[in-house]
């Protein structure tokens, strides 16, 4: 009991600590640059076949978690938000300490903050497997480092042998592996996984020419929020976006302007986000307070929904970890793939006709959420602390 209340109490001060930085981090991380991506992204549609496959839900991608460590030979670094200690979080750790035990070195680095959505775990005796001897903490070939003084790392990722990547928006926990709709890509690649592993862990610059280009909002720069709008702006006839929490003005009005110029844009948002949930009325408001004939489509997923994907012309996606909000646009570590295929190729045919079930699957918003005193206080409270 005694050594239970001694790590309650570091957690609930590391806590603190991280919500502070957080919260108070008002200036953000590094610059933003005026473009990301090259001319040539938009006009050379690559070829995916081979390098990438989304994964879409949390059985396929910890399916393919799992599969990808039990093969790793030397090395598996995982980076993640919230690690619970839940069935599949203890899932992972079986895996990653049978691969330690094998003689693979197992890096593993969890940002402080995501501590803060496993508190009530914690206080029922299960705190995340990170910081226990039950878990990860001191196994043999396995490094483990929660660094309070960080930035907040909101990225989550699984490189293996530097020769395959998988990445996106799942934490591990058992809400995202059976309960919430999100996706996951995956490269598989030697070449492209070390560049992907020197931009997150590096952050050394994106190799040009390559199929796709990573992005990164770090110290040195923050590339995400650019990048979207660029893949935004460059949009001839769609714009799918299907994300959980969605409050970042450059970003709607991106999708104002380019609805009124006759592109087609439909926004999916969950019915009921788990949290953010004020302030993605009050963005569904703004997006749709335009002529009518121009204003972009909301749809409403009947299910919690924890995607960060967007669709351009049905050639051209970004999956990542990168919420639509300030937070994940300026202040909070992310990564987020951009990429341009052809129609037919089965990445971007399988993100496309998934958006689309999505969107069949949801319920159109057809007037404005009547927001009261209350509501629009807690909306502006949700956007600029979440």
């Amino acid at each position: 009991m005694k050594l239970f209340l001694i790590i309650l109490s570091c957690f609930l001060v590391a806590t603190v600590f991280s919500v502070v930085r957080f919260v108070f981090n008002l200036l953000g991380l590094g610059p933003e640059p005026d473009t990301v991506l090259p001319g040539a992204f938009f006009s050379k549609p690559e070829k995916a076949v081979g390098r990438l496959k989304l994964l879409v839900d949390g059985k396929a991608a910890f399916d393919e978690i799992m599969l990808t460590i039990d093969a790793a030979q030397s090395s598996v670094h995982v980076q993640t938000y919230i690690w619970k200690d839940d069935d599949i979080g203890r899932e992972v750790v079986t895996k990653l300490k049978t691969a330690a035990n094998r003689g693979v070195k197992v890096t593993v680095r969890k940002d402080a903050l995501g501590t803060a959505f496993e508190l009530m775990d914690m206080l029922k005796g299960r705190p995340s497997p990170v910081f226990t001897k039950s878990g990860l903490r001191n196994y043999k070939n396995i490094d483990v480092k929660v660094d309070i003084f960080a930035d907040t790392d909101h990225s989550k990722y699984f490189i293996v042998d530097q020769k395959e990547v998988i990445f996106g928006g799942m934490n591990i926990a058992d809400e995202y592996h059976k309960q919430w709709h999100d996706y996951m890509a995956k490269i598989r690649s030697a070449r492209w996984t070390r560049a992907f592993e020197g931009k997150v862990l590096k952050s050394l610059p994106w190799p040009n020419p390559a199929p796709f280009v990573i992005t990164l909002n770090d110290r040195n720069t923050t590339e995400i929020r650019t990048a979207l709008i660029e893949i935004i702006n460059n949009a001839k006839e769609s714009v799918i976006i299907e994300h959980t929490y969605f409050s970042d003005n450059k970003v709607i009005e991106a999708l104002k302007l380019v609805a009124e110029r006759g592109v087609q844009v439909n926004i999916i948002l969950p019915k009921r986000a788990d949290r953010h949930y004020y302030a993605n009325l009050v963005t569904i408001n703004k997006v749709t307070q335009s002529e009518e004939k121009t204003a972009p489509s909301v749809f409403l997923y009947p299910q919690m929904m924890h995607a960060k994907v967007v669709l351009t012309d049905g050639v051209i996606a970004a999956v990542g970890s990168a919420n639509l909000t300030r937070r994940s646009m300026k202040t909070s570590r992310e990564v987020t793939m951009f990429v341009h295929c052809k129609p037919d190729d089965p990445f971007i045919k399988r993100l496309r006709e998934r958006l689309e079930a999505d969107m069949t699957e949801s319920e159109q918003v057809m007037t404005p959420f009547k927001l009261g005193a209350s509501e629009k206080v807690k909306a502006l409270f949700g956007k600029y602390l979440w």
